[in-house]
């Protein structure tokens, strides 16, 4: 429930506070006073476009702030947890929207003191509060509106399949579109993979190794020069063991040392140092002699011929060995996933008839709900416009059958006749504003079960008078004190104010050439004199006080109170 409403600086209010209670309460005063001003600004708090308009001249800013007070089941409460804005103690959950619009016309929304998103603001506001305008009757008459007002009088399990069908049709879509875009890209597949499979297969078939290419060069090059090798090698022993070579005059030196190093101890680290030499000539003539390195014709061609065949892999696929052998793992990882995609595209259809069959089985038991409660909401709607000053009139709602869509197996339709005698036509072609307001009610207070507790008509009554008036504002009353619902109804009308169990005046003021809108209850003499200007104009005179306490006493009578 609305239990404190504070707006400051929006049009014409420099500031009004509203201290709301359960019930139904009416908004009155005169045109231009800044009624709908108070619906704009609830509007600000259910997320709707902030417009620097609304800023009051010369004003930095607009603001609105709303306190309300819901049980802790109450949707917005649960959302209110989820965003981490507020916390469940077993008791009722306090929320405090606040919005504000700088001059420039950029906002901030708060809940609880913390800034917050305006999807976040959108998503409790809607759950809180609920705003019917004059639009809304022109809305009602779009087939999305009428199936959605079918389904909420048939109930949560309606509501709970349309859900289903919606979900599962649009699901079906989607898996069958992202199923036609595989099919359609069949044939580019398959001749992604014979290319993969042919690559695979001719670098698999020479199956290089990491670094082969540089042992070939090496190779082919020993092969190539084996002859000179060959020579340089016997030179080079025959320079460490031959005759007067190194080896035999290195023997030499070590005696001579090993002689004088008798006799000075000094040279006995020099004259180990000459023995290890010794030690790694030897050791070195020895591994050359093990060493043969022969003129092999039919090696070197086998070298070439596949230094030849790792050249042609390199380039096609990759300057190096290790990223031709790259290229190969990345194909086979890239076929892999084009052979899962078959078994994707089986897997894509078998969802999309899943999805299909949930759509069709959620829809069926759909229509069978709707098909009940299109009885029901037709027989109801008549009875409820004969209390609304329609006596007689007809209403029909119309299942057509059609294919499957997210809407279900059928097509909803309402139909009216205004008047006996009349064929039902489109609630869309209804030719009095007046009665398209008053069908347009009716279909609200049937159909309201949504969360928010907070109902504002913003002017509903449009083209309603007389005995019609009456019935609207004692129909205004009844939603809010037997269902539940906080209604705050702007009218101009003296027979719907007088049902509410509170009213409050806005009026216009001008100070020192501004003009300022206030907001006030009115009770006892106060409220019968608003009533009186409501109805002839003259809230002093006699008679129309008279006529005002009449109404108020009729209302108590028939239902407020």
């Amino acid at each position: 429930m609305l239990s404190e409403l504070v707006v400051d600086g929006i049009g014409v209010i420099d500031r009004a506070e509203l201290h709301l209670t359960p019930g139904s309460s009416a908004l009155t005063g005169e045109t231009g006073a800044g009624k709908t001003l108070l619906v704009a600004a609830l509007g600000l708090l259910r997320g709707a476009r902030a417009d620097r308009a609304l800023v009051r001249q010369g004003a930095p800013r607009a603001r609105v702030e709303a306190r309300f007070v819901v049980p802790a089941s109450h949707a917005a409460a649960a959302h209110a947890v989820d965003a981490d804005l507020a916390e469940l103690d077993g008791g009722d959950v306090e929320l405090i929207l606040a919005r504000e619009v700088a001059a420039d016309g950029r906002s901030k929304a708060r809940i609880n003191g913390r800034l917050v998103t305006l999807a976040v603001l959108e998503q409790i506001g809607s759950a809180l509060i609920d705003i019917a305008g004059q639009s809304e009757h022109h809305s009602m008459a779009s087939a999305a509106a009428q199936r959605d007002a079918l389904d909420t009088f048939a109930g949560a399990a309606a509501i709970e399949l349309a859900g289903a069908v919606r979900g599962a049709v649009a699901e079906a879509s989607r898996l069958g579109a992202e199923l036609e875009t595989l099919r359609a890209s069949d044939r580019d597949r398959e001749r992604e993979i014979d290319v993969l499979r042919f690559e695979i297969a001719e670098i698999e078939a020479v199956a290089p190794r990491a670094g082969e290419s540089e042992e070939l060069k090496e190779l082919a090059a020993r092969l190539e020069h084996a002859e000179e090798i060959s020579s340089s090698l016997t030179e080079v022993a025959e320079f460490l063991r031959g005759e007067s070579g190194v080896g035999e005059l290195l023997a030499g030196a070590i005696a001579r040392l090993d002689r004088a190093a008798g006799r000075d101890p000094r040279l006995a680290p020099l004259l180990e140092r000459l023995t290890s030499a010794d030690i790694e000539l030897r050791d070195v003539a020895d591994e050359l002699g093990r060493i043969t390195v022969a003129a092999d014709p039919s090696s070197l061609a086998t070298a070439r011929e596949r230094s030849s065949e790792l050249a042609r892999l390199r380039r096609k696929y990759g300057p190096t060995d290790e990223d031709v052998l790259g290229y190969l793992e990345r194909s086979r990882e890239r076929l892999a996933a084009l052979d899962r995609s078959a078994e994707t595209a089986e897997s894509l259809q078998e969802r999309v008839d899943a999805a299909n069959t949930e759509a069709m089985t959620a829809a069926e038991e759909l229509s069978a709900l709707r098909t009940t409660a299109a009885r029901e909401l037709s027989s109801r709607v008549e009875r409820l416009l004969d209390d609304l000053a329609l006596s007689g009139a007809r209403f029909e709602v119309g299942l057509v059958p059609c294919e499957l869509y997210t809407g279900g197996n059928e097509k909803v339709a309402f139909s009216v006749a205004a008047n006996p005698g009349e064929s039902p036509r489109p609630i869309a072609k209804v030719a009095s504003g007046g009665e398209l307001s008053r069908i347009a009610l009716a279909l609200r207070l049937l159909t309201h079960v949504g969360s928010a507790t907070t109902v504002v008509f913003d002017e509903g009554d449009a083209g309603v008078g007389g005995e019609a008036a009456r019935a609207v504002g004692r129909s205004l009353a009844d939603l809010g004190q037997r269902r539940g619902v906080q209604a705050l109804v702007v009218t101009h009308l003296p027979q719907v104010a007088a049902f509410a169990d509170h009213q409050y005046r806005v009026t216009k003021n001008v100070t020192d050439d501004r003009t300022a809108s206030a907001v006030e209850r009115v009770q006892g003499e106060e409220r019968v004199a608003e009533l009186s200007r409501m109805l002839a104009g003259m809230p002093d005179s006699s008679r129309a006080r008279e006529h005002a306490q009449e109404l108020l006493e009729v209302a108590a009578r028939d239902g407020r109170g």
